[in-house]
């Protein structure tokens, strides 16, 4: 990506820095238009440190489809958000309008995420986020936090990331992977079980590394469906879900 040259397209993780701000905010006793104030300053820090002449405020929908797979275990142990984090929803909202602010109601931000970045409509699309569940989808990343210019994050390291992901779960979303296992251990099971799994997708991979470590499949499923962060070419293991195969049919953009 030429810095001098490209015309690129900020794609933003609006609710990392809702949240953030809405913490400090009450931690503070910031009033709420100063946290709005606040709050457009990150917005224009993040456009500018990439330099994006086009940006979008991503969001997550209120009916997430992962809840309503697994309503008893994902996302169970999180605390509630910030006093002041649906007010400043509500303003963000009203000031930026639907020409900037994107989301879909049965999915979440880093869902409609992996969309923009992989659906090829959007001009040199940059996914800004300080997740590091983001690395699991290919294309140009920037993580306002450390980045001093967007980074580029090829298929190969974004499916071997994916794949760790499918191993390991994330303990803090209530997702349970393998259990008892972190990437180290990951990285070293699929290392053992490489090279027959090459020809194969990253679900496939995963699948296989669940047998073979004797792990009931209905938690491999499971970690599937909680733990993948969609794309616009979204693989036939996700869309054998019934919910997950309706949801995709109304979303023009994916493949």
């Amino acid at each position: 990506m030429n810095k001098q040259k490209d015309t690129r397209t900020a794609l933003i993780d609006l609710e990392l820095i809702l949240y953030r701000n809405a913490a400090k905010a009450e931690a503070e006793g910031t009033s709420l238009r100063d946290l709005v104030s606040m709050t457009n300053l990150s917005i224009r820090e993040v456009v500018d440190g990439c330099q994006a002449s086009n940006y979008y405020l991503v969001v997550s929908g209120t009916d997430n489809f992962r809840k309503r797979l697994y309503p008893e275990t994902y996302k169970a142990g999180r605390p509630p958000k910030p006093p002041l984090y649906r007010d400043l929803y509500m303003e963000i909202q009203a000031t930026y309008g639907a020409k900037r602010f994107k989301w879909h109601d049965q999915i979440e931000a880093d869902d409609l995420l992996g969309i923009m970045l992989t659906n090829g409509r959007i001009e040199n699309p940059i996914l800004c986020s300080i997740d590091k569940d983001m690395l699991g989808v290919p294309g140009w990343h920037y993580n306002w936090n450390k980045d001093a210019w967007p980074t580029y994050v090829s298929q190969e390291e974004a499916d071997h990331h994916w794949l760790v992901q499918l191993l390991t779960g994330d303990s803090t979303d209530g997702i349970r992977g393998m259990e008892g296992i972190g990437p180290v251990k990951a990285n070293k099971l699929i290392k053992k079980y490489r090279s027959i799994m090459d020809l194969q997708s990253v679900p496939e991979m995963a699948k296989y590394i669940y047998e073979k470590e004797e792990i009931d499949l209905d938690r491999f499923y499971e970690t599937l469906y909680l733990v993948s962060i969609w794309r616009a070419d979204m693989p036939e293991e996700l869309l054998a879900n019934d919910l997950i195969a309706s949801i995709v049919k109304t979303i023009p953009s994916i493949n």
